[in-house]
């Protein structure tokens, strides 16, 4: 619970500052304090939500997607995921908030400390894959890969993700032929001989060269680590125990969260991968399609910084994946908080869905502007605030309304509203130099 302090308004000069203060606590979400005075926040209702950060670098979109985020997690006892942590930004989030002026600012108008965030940092394993062991000291981190019955009915999009100009071609059609048998194979050596007795050509010559394509683009799918063959149940770190029985569950992300902890996707070395929206598609879908039955009576939330990086295209597999949460996630009870600063470049599948709340940082692109107030309904003079607001401000709106408290009272106000964000209570980047002298120039305009 966030506890919030609300000076009275009679007699303010002559009343004992302790007696000034009423005491309320605070249910919903605070992610801002408006340029009116008030507590702005996401109430808590019956249904998940989606909410979209947007705006340039460096002005406060992923520490508000820090507090969202941890927030849901803390505050209402959700389960959350980040799955897209491409900069590695949330190695800093398993501390407490270490930024003096943050903590001073939360704890005056929220009564919050900061607190550490119990993370577990979840790799997708591929052959370029190293991992910063120095940053990783005192961290609980896996590696994960995709289940071969995954990356069976979609082959030819694996293949030509490892091998460059790769076209599986019509020889598609003879892999399938054998897809029953691949999928009971436990290695390698099994998929090689299944391969060899059930593609045509084994005694003559007129398959040689589909036979070595085939054995070419499965011996580099291998080499690529993406995929687990050998072990037929599923790895240690996928075990439950539930109900007085051991359990396996075929997604980590889930297996993490019902551990009570955060998983997130350290997917820096996926960046330049072609096959890297299945990946992301994959773990969507299973959380997504799975979570009534996982987590009955619980919601899930899943959180994307930088979103673009996830998805580009409306054809992508990624993209249909999370327009399918954004759009339908109130039936399965998982929400979806993503930021972004190239706003025109999402999907229209995902952005087209309704947006509960939106929260607009400042940006310079007139076009990415004028794209967010068309979505957004916003008049012509919150386009032009848009180009002024200054760092840790946005312009928050919605489709619902905000919760605000101000001098005791509790309200509903729909916005637009500007103001300054809460800062999370989980660490996060150390604010750079261009930041801070943008924060100092800002004092300065003050």
């Amino acid at each position: 619970m966030a506890l919030g302090k609300y000076a009275e308004k009679i007699n303010q000069g002559i009343i004992d500052p302790e007696e000034r203060y009423k005491k309320i606590m605070i249910e919903e979400i605070p992610v801002m304090l408006s340029d009116r005075g008030e507590i702005v926040c996401i109430p808590k209702n019956q249904e998940v939500f989606a909410a979209a950060l947007l705006g340039q670098s460096g002005y406060g979109k992923s520490l508000l997607l820090n507090r969202i985020m941890m927030s849901l997690k803390n505050q209402w006892r959700v389960n959350i995921s980040l799955l897209n942590d491409v900069s590695e930004e949330s190695y800093h989030w398993s501390k407490p908030m270490e930024n003096k002026k943050f903590n001073e600012f939360n704890f005056r108008w929220i009564n919050q400390l900061p607190r550490a965030s119990p993370i577990v940092y979840v790799y997708p394993n591929t052959n370029n894959l190293q991992l910063n062991k120095q940053r990783l000291i005192g961290k609980d981190y896996i590696k994960i890969v995709l289940p071969f019955a995954e990356i069976l009915p979609n082959i030819g999009f694996y293949l030509s993700g490892v091998l460059e100009d790769f076209d599986l071609g019509k020889s598609g059609n003879y892999i399938r032929d054998v897809e029953d048998e691949l999928k009971e194979c436990q290695s390698s050596a099994e998929v090689r001989e299944v391969l060899e007795e059930g593609l045509p050509g084994k005694d003559g010559k007129a398959f040689a060269s589909m036979r070595a394509k085939i054995f070419n683009a499965f011996n580099n799918l291998f080499k690529e680590g993406i995929l687990d063959i050998t072990n037929p149940e599923c790895h240690q770190y996928l075990r439950v125990f539930e109900k007085g029985k051991m359990d396996f569950m075929s997604n980590p992300f889930t297996c993490i969260m019902k551990a009570g902890l955060i998983p997130s996707f350290v997917t820096s070395n996926l960046a330049t991968k072609k096959y890297k929206s299945e990946i992301f598609a994959h773990y969507v879908r299973e959380i997504f399609k799975n979570n009534i039955k996982d987590f009955p009576n619980q919601k899930t939330f899943l959180g994307f910084d930088e979103l673009r990086t996830v998805c580009e295209k409306d054809d992508e597999p990624a993209s249909k994946a999370i327009g399918d949460v954004a759009a339908r996630g109130r039936i399965n009870e998982v929400g979806l908080v993503y930021a972004t600063q190239f706003y025109n470049k999402i999907p229209n599948s995902v952005k087209g869905a309704k947006l509960n709340y939106g929260f607009i940082f400042r940006h310079n692109n007139q076009k990415i502007i004028n794209e967010i107030a068309n979505d957004f309904d916003l008049e012509k003079v919150y386009k032009e605030k848009i180009h002024k607001l200054k760092i840790f401000q946005c312009l928050a709106v919605a489709s619902d309304k905000f919760v605000c408290y101000a001098d005791g009272e509790r309200y509903e106000r729909q916005g637009p509203i500007v103001g300054q964000i809460f800062f999370p209570f989980s660490n996060h980047m150390s604010v750079s130099n261009r930041e801070v002298s943008k924060e100092e120039d800002d004092d300065e305009d003050e």
